[in-house]
């Protein structure tokens, strides 16, 4: 089916227009459209010869330079626009899985379980605005390592707060990798011989140490992969700083009489 087959709903983000998910006939629900990237222009000859731009009336205004984003210009028509959109990931994982594990010995007792998912991306829209100058917030560190000169960067666009090439527009430079592996829950305990508590009129004591999210592999560098539900179905996997779910300890005893 063509890509250019009505939708149902958009979802849009931060600014207006900012159009991140859409829905569309033959694809998964909520799935990111947008641009896609090939890097950054390195200087003004290869914004000349760009055949993407012939038509684009920007490149004879001056409003495209050295460390803006080469967007790719799908449809052949000469300029970027949006019949240059397409379908950039989806937030639905291939696969999600989970472990669980326990084992006893001599008193003590350890239980493990692991949760993961692979095959989904994630739209990090959190760092999209912090890599944008002219939103009202603090910069991503990521700044200083930005396009300054020919051969500093293809992935970091130059700091400006002019948005003539919309650098920053829905794009598959903010689509990450959201597979990732965690280990959910941790509990090790350890129950006291009968012959001690016994003496003390106590059937059984059991000290235990319980661990939530104790820790995740993931490629991902946003804050964390396992987006909780933000109240919109029609906006799945964007993440806009979410609050990470935190990682707990939690020391108890239980005892029997």
């Amino acid at each position: 089916r063509s890509l250019n087959a009505p939708f149902l709903e958009s979802q849009r983000y931060g600014r207006p227009n900012q159009e991140i998910s859409r829905t569309i006939e033959g694809q998964p629900i909520a799935t990111f459209w947008g641009w896609q990237a090939n890097g950054l222009y390195q200087s003004q000859s290869e914004i000349d010869s760009d055949p993407g731009l012939t038509n684009d009336p920007r490149r004879e205004e001056g409003l495209i330079l050295p460390g803006d984003v080469r967007f790719v210009d799908l449809d052949g028509n000469g300029q970027i626009d949006d019949r240059d959109r397409t379908v950039l990931g989806s937030p639905h994982p291939d696969v999600v899985y989970g472990l669980q594990a326990s084992a006893s010995y001599k008193g003590f007792d350890l239980t493990l379980f692991f949760i993961g998912e692979a095959g989904k991306d994630i739209y990090n829209a959190d760092r999209m605005q912090g890599l944008d100058a002219s939103y009202p917030f603090n910069l991503y560190d990521d700044v200083i390592s930005r396009w300054n000169g020919p051969g500093t960067s293809n992935s970091i666009p130059r700091l400006t707060v002019d948005r003539n090439n919309l650098n920053h527009r829905t794009s598959d430079l903010f689509i990450e990798d959201g597979g990732f592996f965690r280990l959910k829950n941790l509990t090790i305990g350890y129950t006291l011989p009968n012959q001690y508590t016994s003496k003390v009129g106590i059937a059984s004591a059991r000290f235990y140490i319980t661990g939530q999210n104790v820790f995740t592999v993931t490629d991902y560098t946003g804050i964390d992969p396992e987006l909780g539900y933000i109240g919109n179905n029609l906006q799945l996997g964007v993440d806009y700083a979410q609050y990470p779910q935190a990682r707990t300890w939690i020391f108890g005893v239980t005892l029997d009489f």
